[in-house]
């Protein structure tokens, strides 16, 4: 597996072999919302959707709040792997499925309160309040689940297995559609049969994640690691933690950013409002293509920075650079062809397509311009460089805040999208101004 990382004859071919299976693997989530949305909402009552909507909300936020476990993985496998010590591998992959473990048992035990604060923080309406505590409660056990999945999938994008993900991905997604229709249209479940697959469905996606892990890494050598004191010595575990910490507050910050998309969308109206959801699912389809080239700078550059090879590194970082840059400019001609038809199949509420339409151009040219944020995200996570993703994404957050009140009080919901568009080029521009500290960090260590 090391040698893949390592081979610049066929770069092109390395980083198609983990971006392709990884952006077919980031396509098959939505592709199951849609199903969950299909089959919950032929049932009679809007509020079995409605309650459900609320309830994917607080576990996509939560989930997302500990997307550093993987991402931390990924950095600590990629370079170890670099310098291929199968050991450290899965000393690296042992601690982070532990802490995992940890926080779903902080979780589970807080369960009511987590309840409790996310009725109080959503305010959902009364007559959905009984279905979205159903869901709640069954969909939480799911939480070791979950986050070992995010230990394995750090594991599989850190030595290059990106097709190994994408098979534990649409495992996942497969059965928890598949498991949906049967609870719901079969059974007659309603949200509770929501719950009960997507719970099932996480579950059996880390059992699958754990023979994987055991596929790759060898019984035995996954055995000593789980026994070796330097496994669980708080020294050991030190860059591990202190890379978590880092990239959870960056990570809530990002929250922000995007909830702030919504509370001024609010603002300005439900035309508004309503438009913004459809603006979001340009974002996401941004979002599916291009982070499969940022894990690739995450394996390829990471395992580079293991070697502590600046030139190999560089390479690595241009070429991911360059197909994420292609990647943008297609994105970006597609929504100028046929953003306005995208639109148009999404809604058919005539004054929410126009409100759209008006910011269109502006969400249009996103790609081009956001795209160095998530291939710099992608480096700085093979580099396990945290602390610099904190500090850049708090100074594109102070641009943020600024530019959000000034260009939304002027041009409404296309302002207010162009300050979107200011946040994410920020972050790509205060990468790039860090990044010299992450080289000169390799030559450090070379010395």
């Amino acid at each position: 597996m090391a040698e893949a990382a390592f081979n610049t004859k066929h770069p092109n071919k390395a980083i198609w072999a983990i971006a392709g299976p990884a952006i077919l693997a980031n396509s098959s989530t939505p592709l199951v919302g849609l199903v969950d949305t299909w089959v919950i909402g032929h049932l009679p009552n809007p509020v079995h959707l409605a309650a459900v909507g609320v309830g994917a909300a607080v576990f996509s936020f939560i989930y997302w709040a500990f997307g550093f476990l993987r991402m931390s993985t990924t950095g600590l496998v990629a370079q170890a792997h670099g310098q291929n010590d199968t050991a450290q591998v899965a000393r690296t992959v042992i601690r982070s499925a532990g802490l995992g473990v940890l926080l779903a048992i902080i979780l589970l035990v807080l369960q009511t309160l987590i309840l409790k604060s996310a009725m109080t923080a959503l305010a959902p309406p009364e007559s959905t309040k009984a279905l979205f505590a159903q869901y709640f409660n069954i969909r939480v056990w799911s939480a070791p689940a979950v986050l070992f999945v995010y230990a394995v999938n750090g594991y599989l994008i850190g030595t290059a297995q990106a097709k190994a993900a994408l098979w534990l991905q649409l495992l996942l997604n497969l059965i928890n559609g598949a498991l949906n229709l049967v609870f719901v249209m079969g059974l007659g479940l309603g949200v509770e049969g929501i719950a009960l697959g997507s719970l099932i469905a996480e579950w059996l996606a880390a059992f699958f994640g754990l023979y994987l892990l055991v596929r790759g890494l060898g019984r035995l050598k996954l055995l000593e690691a789980l026994k070796a004191a330097q496994t669980w010595q708080i020294a050991r575990m030190k860059k591990l933690l202190g890379t978590n910490g880092y990239i959870f507050v960056r990570t809530l910050v990002l929250i922000v950013a995007l909830a702030l998309i919504t509370r001024e969308a609010a603002k300005l109206g439900e035309v508004a409002l309503a438009a913004t959801q459809i603006l979001n699912v340009f974002f996401l389809l941004i979002s599916l293509g291009l982070d499969g080239f940022a894990f690739a700078a995450e394996a390829l550059a990471g395992a580079a920075y293991g070697r502590h090879d600046l030139i190999r590194f560089r390479f690595w970082v241009i070429r991911t650079m360059l197909w994420a840059g292609v990647a943008a400019l297609v994105y970006t001609v597609v929504f100028l062809l046929f953003g306005q038809s995208i639109i148009a199949m999404l809604t058919s509420i005539e004054p929410v397509r126009l409100a759209a339409r008006e910011a269109l151009y502006v969400v249009a040219f996103m790609p081009v311009l956001a795209v160095w944020a998530y291939q710099f995200d992608g480096i700085y996570i093979g580099a396990t460089a945290a602390r610099g993703m904190l500090i850049t994404v708090t100074v594109a957050f102070i641009v943020y805040l600024i530019a959000i009140d000034h260009f939304t009080a002027v041009a409404g919901l296309k302002g207010l999208w162009t300050a979107v568009v200011i946040f994410m080029l920020a972050r790509g521009t205060a990468q790039a101004l860090y990044y010299p500290f992450i080289e000169r960090q390799i030559n450090r260590i070379k010395r």
